[in-house]
C-alpha cells in the first residue's frame, strides 16, 4: 500500500471529441462488474444447523461453490450481454474481433467458474479464455481483508434505528418454525442460536443479528435462486415474495458494514482507481494506475462478489433499490461504467444491471424485464445521467482512500473455459 500524488490522472489532456461517428450515447468503452453466479452457502450444514428447527435443504455441490444451475445461468447472462454489446456497438461477436473483449475473473473457485461459464455464453463459438490468478492467490482487486490483515470488523457496524426490523422477525419465525414466548423456550431448550432473545439485547448483540441474518436470508435468496422446488424453499415458506422481504436483512447489512464510508474507501478503492484508470486510458490519457487491459479492449467484466458491488456503492454514493429486484446485490448482478464521447469530451454513465429472481430461478434472461436496469446519477452530476469524466476523477480523488490503492495490477494468467 503507498501513497500517490496524482494518482487518479488529475490535469490529464484527453483527446479531442472531433471526427467520431458514434451516436452521443453510445459507449465508447464499457466495464462491467458483476457478482459471480448462483452458489451453495458458504456455511457448512453443521454451522447452520443451530439456527434452524429443521434441517437446511441439502446443496449438490460442497461450500461456496458455484451450482450447474449456476453456470447456466451464467451462459445465459453471457447471451444477454452479448446482445447488449452488440446493440451499443462494442462488440460485433465476431471471432475476429474477440481480442475487443475480456473477462476477468476472481481467484476463487466459484468466479473462475463464473468466468467460464459467462464466456461461454458471451462467444461460444470462439475460441477464448478468461483471466484469473491461481485459486491459491487472493486477487486484491477483489480483496480488501486480506490487504488489511484478514480483519472484517463486520461486528463494529451500527444497527439500524428501529429495531427489530420487520423482516428479521419474520427470519426468526421462519427459522424455528413457530413464535411467540413459549416458541422461544422450546428453541433455547433445544440450544438453538436466536437471532431476537430478549435475555440477549445489547448494541453489540444486536450487531452480530444482523449480520447473520443478512447471510441467513442470503441462503434462503441462494434456495430460491437455485431452483429447488418450492416445498424446500425455505421449509416450503420461500415464495417470490417472502423471499424479496428477507433479503432486505442482506441489504442491510450491506448498507451498513460494506457500503458506509470509510469502511467503502478503504475496501473498495484499489478497484475503483484501476476501473477509473481503465476508463481514462480509453480517452487517450495514460494515467498513474495501471489499467485492467491494453486499450484496444472496448469491453471488460469483472467477475467480482457482492461485496465489490456494495463497496463500489458507497464509494460513488448511488443507490439502485428496486422493488422488482428486491435483491441488491443479486447472483449476476452488475454495476456498469460506459465511456461516452460527447460534443463536449468524455463522459462516464453508470447504470445497474440486476437480473430478476424469477429470472435467476428460470437462468433465463431472454425477457426484456429479466434484467432489472437503471442509469444512477452521481452526485457530481446530479441532474445529468452523465457526468464528464474529468468531474468524475476529481471528485472521486477526495473519495478514494489512497493509501490502499496500488498502482500496479496483479498478473492474471489466461485459464480456457
Amino acid at each position: 500500500m503507498i501513497r500517490l500524488g496524482m494518482l487518479l490522472g488529475l490535469g490529464l489532456t484527453l483527446l479531442p471529441a472531433t471526427g467520431f461517428a458514434q451516436a452521443a450515447d453510445t459507449p465508447v468503452a464499457r466495464i462491467v462488474v458483476l457478482r459471480h453466479g448462483v452458489r451453495s452457502p458458504t456455511g457448512s450444514p453443521a454451522e447452520l444447523a443451530p439456527y434452524a428447527n429443521r434441517p437446511w435443504v441439502a446443496w449438490p455441490v460442497a461450500p461456496g461453490m458455484l451450482t450447474e444451475h449456476g453456470e447456466q445461468g451464467l451462459v445465459a447472462l453471457g447471451r444477454r450481454y452479448r446482445a447488449l454489446f452488440a446493440r451499443d456497438g462494442l462488440w460485433s461477436g465476431s471471432c475476429q474481433t474477440r481480442d475487443q473483449i475480456e473477462v476477468i475473473a476472481d481467484s476463487t473457485p466459484r468466479n473462475r467458474a463464473s468466468g467460464a461459464a459467462l464466456l461461454h455464453g458471451l462467444s461460444p463459438d470462439c475460441p477464448g479464455s478468461y483471466l484469473a490468478q491461481e485459486p491459491t492467490q487472493a486477487n486484491p482487486l477483489f480483496h480488501f481483508a486480506e490487504k488489511n490483515g484478514g480483519k472484517d470488523d463486520d461486528g463494529a457496524a451500527p444497527i439500524p434505528t428501529e429495531w427489530p426490523p420487520a423482516a428479521l422477525t419474520e427470519l426468526q419465525s421462519l427459522l424455528l418454525g413457530c413464535q411467540g414466548e413459549a416458541c422461544m423456550a422450546d428453541a433455547r431448550a433445544h440450544q438453538r442460536k436466536l437471532l431476537l432473545d430478549p435475555a440477549h439485547d445489547d448494541d453489540a448483540t444486536r450487531a452480530r443479528a444482523l449480520k447473520q441474518a443478512g447471510s441467513l436470508s442470503e441462503n434462503l435468496m441462494l434456495e430460491y435462486a437455485q431452483g429447488f422446488p418450492p416445498p424446500q424453499v425455505a421449509w416450503g415458506a420461500g415464495d417470490n415474495a417472502t423471499i424479496g422481504r428477507l433479503i432486505t436483512l442482506h441489504n442491510a447489512q450491506f448498507a451498513l458494514a460494506k457500503k458506509s464510508m470509510p469502511a467503502a474507501a478503504q475496501a473498495g478503492s484499489n478497484l475503483l482507481a484501476h476501473i477509473l484508470a481503465t476508463l481514462q486510458q480509453a480517452a487517450g490519457a495514460t494515467p498513474n494506475v495501471a489499467p485492467l487491459v491494453p486499450r484496444k479492449v472496448r469491453a471488460v467484466l469483472l467477475v467480482a462478489h457482492d461485496t465489490n458491488l456494495a463497496n463500489l456503492g458507497g464509494l460513488l454514493d448511488i443507490d439502485w433499490h428496486d422493488a422488482r429486484q428486491p435483491d441488491d446485490y443479486p447472483p449476476g448482478g452488475a454495476l456498469v461504467f460506459d465511456l461516452l464521447r460527447t460534443r463536449q469530451g468524455y463522459a462516464v454513465r453508470i447504470s445497474s444491471w440486476m437480473p430478476t429472481l424469477e429470472a435467476l430461478r428460470q437462468a433465463d434472461l431472454r425477457a426484456d424485464d429479466s434484467l432489472v436496469q437503471h442509469t444512477l446519477r452521481l452526485p457530481p452530476c446530479a441532474d445529468r445521467d452523465a457526468c464528464p469524466l474529468a468531474d468524475v476523477a476529481h471528485w472521486l480523488s477526495q473519495r478514494m482512500d489512497r493509501a490502499f490503492v496500488d498502482p500496479s495490477t496483479p498478473a492474471m494468467p489466461p485459464n480456457q473455459p
